[in-house]
């Protein structure tokens, strides 16, 4: 009878361990089945903006008409900016994409484009000069700024939205960060850049699928579990589980130099994880848990939210069934000497393995099996891979093939949105090396900093102010000391730099936002508040040259938002956003709104500043930065 119990007990918890990847499973079929949902009610009950009616696409639109007539290019096809101080107009038109459409010189074109604007004249366009290859504009100003302004005022926090992709979905793969391991800087850039894009495509009228795409399968698990086999200490995993956890491979990774035969041991155990041995399975599914415990501290602090957090490890059996399909349509072949299966070149790219000769799958195999999991429950628009650039190669090798073996839909756009690493001497980081530096460590260290610096600015400053203001500062210049950096650069990793908040931008930028609110304080103070909301488009006035520059770049900033999501580019709202600030106090040292007597012309003023206010903190929060109300 002790006996049949104790078999009992055992085959219990043998089952028990089995059951942990089938739990896992589910858990991703949830998460799965709630964003199915939420994109079914979104794009079915989402109120969009259309681009065409701000401003900005009413003169596009004007001025699309008459170079139609020229040459059929439509007003969305045209690049207009607003000039260069030193320019003496108040819109230039780029007219060297257009003669290469036409086949015209840029000269003459530009010139036969200004004499048909000068004929007709149109409700926002007074009239149109040459200069070389440019067209420069000028616009009826009162008009426009009114229409700037009104339209500012009538949207608030959601001035900027767009509907150019309206009912779409797109899917971003970002941070991916490899579990059993802290997050460190070597994922910071693509959780900051993956998070930015993510907010931007939403605020163009995507539906978004934010996918923690998590490293956690391959044959580095062999080797942590030998480790922790072999030296794990219980107490230290409890106290600090990702730290004890990195300790342990990265012992492995020495030790292994000097004795490569552990390799071996590592690679069995992998081997026996592939077959879902109820240990190591159950010992696995430990170690990720922990892992998205830990990560999820971070995320929290820098403001990040992913929709699923499916790993590499969901594909694994996917990715086995995927490769035998490969085979048997012929898009790859088995080696005769190894038995690896292998993708011969196609074109430029060179041949890779999609598995090896021990029988183990490789991520690119579970990478193919992902997305064509990703096409078939969301049936998205496009799919981001916010990735490093040394994976430059893995990309054009899965896209490629997926491409060929029609895993990638004809309708659906996959990219790599590849970015510069995060160097540390001239190296990248490594966990192996012992070289990573934790984005833990970082937070806290940029927190305190910025602690110092309102103190000395604010010695007045209350205990709990000073705590949230300097979280807030402290982590908005980590991120946007990366995302104002082209992505495509490498970034040497400097903590002078990254924490010298003094001279950071997101500083200046929550800075002017904090100035803004503190004069429309003492405005109301003065004069009583004032609901611009309510303001007709007729009330609204300027008389300054600096207030029309500053509501023409307020009037440019769907424009922006659209180019950034179209480019995959998050550094050109940050240079927007920095010389809209700048003219603010270009503004502000030019005219006293506290001083302005007339009252219509006042409350124009309050209005116009107010809009700065809303589209700093608007932009700043598509880059997932905080403003602090008062610092």
């Amino acid at each position: 009878m002790l006996e049949s119990n104790l078999e009992k007990k055992i085959d219990g918890i043998e089952t028990e361990k089995q059951n942990e990847f089938e739990k896992y499973k589910q858990e991703v079929a949830e998460s799965v089945g709630l964003v199915q949902k939420r994109i079914e009610e979104e794009q079915k009950n989402r109120r969009y903006i259309d681009l065409e009616n701000y401003p900005v696409a009413n003169l596009k639109k004007e001025i699309g008409e008459i170079v139609e007539g020229i040459l059929g290019v439509q007003g969305k096809d045209l690049t207009l900016s607003v000039p260069p101080t030193h320019v003496i107009s108040d819109f230039t038109l780029e007219v060297f994409n257009l003669a290469k459409k036409s086949g015209e010189k840029p000269n003459e074109l530009a010139k036969k484009i200004v004499d048909n604007i000068n004929e007709r004249k149109t409700d926002l366009i007074k009239e149109a000069s040459v200069a070389g290859a440019f067209v420069n504009i000028e616009v009826n100003k009162e008009k426009l700024y009114q229409e700037t302004l009104s339209r500012i005022l009538e949207l608030g926090e959601r001035y900027g939205e767009s509907d150019i992709n309206a009912g779409k979905t797109a899917i971003i793969d970002y941070s991916s960060p490899n579990i059993a391991k802290p997050i460190g800087i070597g994922h910071l850039r693509s959780t900051i850049i993956g998070q930015a894009l993510a907010n931007i495509y939403h605020e163009t009228g995507y539906s978004v699928v934010r996918d923690n795409h998590l490293g956690d399968w391959g044959t580095q698990f062999g080797s942590l579990i030998y480790a922790y086999k072999e030296w794990g200490d219980e107490k230290k995993i409890k106290e600090n589980p990702m730290r004890e956890l990195k300790e342990l491979y990265v012992k492995f990774s020495q030790l292994a130099k000097e004795h490569p035969e552990i390799k071996d041991n590592a690679r069995e155990l992998f081997s026996r994880l592939e077959k879902k041995d109820p240990e190591l399975i159950a010992l696995w599914k430990r170690f990720r848990d922990l892992s998205l415990e830990d990560f999820k501290h971070v995320y929290e602090e820098l403001g990040i939210k992913f929709d699923t957090n499916i790993g590499e490890s969901y594909f694994t059996e996917k990715a086995d069934k995927l490769v035998d399909e490969c085979l048997l349509n012929g898009f790859c072949k088995k080696d005769e000497d190894s038995e690896a299966v292998i993708v011969e070149k196609i074109g430029e790219i060179p041949s890779f393995l999609l598995r090896k000769q021990d029988g183990s799958s490789l991520y690119l195999a579970r990478d193919l099996a992902t997305i064509q999991f990703r096409a078939k429950i969301f049936n998205p628009e496009t799919v981001l891979y916010v990735v490093g650039n040394e994976q430059d190669l893995n990309f054009k090798q899965l896209l490629e093939l997926g491409k060929r073996a029609g895993y990638i839909p004809e309708n659906m756009k996959a990219k790599h949105i590849s970015f510069g690493m995060v160097l540390r001497d001239g190296k990248k980081m490594s966990t192996r090396e012992g070289t990573l530096i934790e984005l833990n460590d970082l937070i806290s260290q940029s927190v305190d900093k910025s602690k110092e610096i309102l103190r000395l600015k604010n010695p007045n400053i209350g205990v709990e102010e000073l705590k949230k203001v300097s979280k807030i500062v402290g982590i908005g210049a980590i991120i946007y000391d990366d995302l104002r950096q082209s992505r495509t650069k490498n970034i040497s990793f400097d903590w002078n730099r990254m924490l010298d908040l003094e001279g950071g931008s997101a500083v200046y930028l929550q800075y002017t936002y904090v100035r803004i609110n503190s004069i429309l304080k003492k405005i109301a103070e003065n004069y009583g508040e004032l609901n611009s909301a309510k303001l007709k488009k007729n009330d609204i006035s300027f008389e300054n040259k600096s207030e029309f520059d500053l509501a023409k770049k307020l009037m440019m900033f769907p424009e922006i938002v659209a180019k950034a999501q179209k480019t995959d580019s998050p550094h050109q709202i940050c240079g927007y956003l920095e010389e809209l600030s700048q003219l603010f106090n270009s503004f502000y040292n030019a005219v006293s709104i506290m001083k302005t007597a007339d009252q219509k012309l006042r409350n124009s003023r309050v209005a116009l500043i107010e809009g700065v206010a809303l589209v700093v903190k608007k932009g700043l929060a598509l880059l997932n930065v905080e403003v602090p109300e008062k610092m």
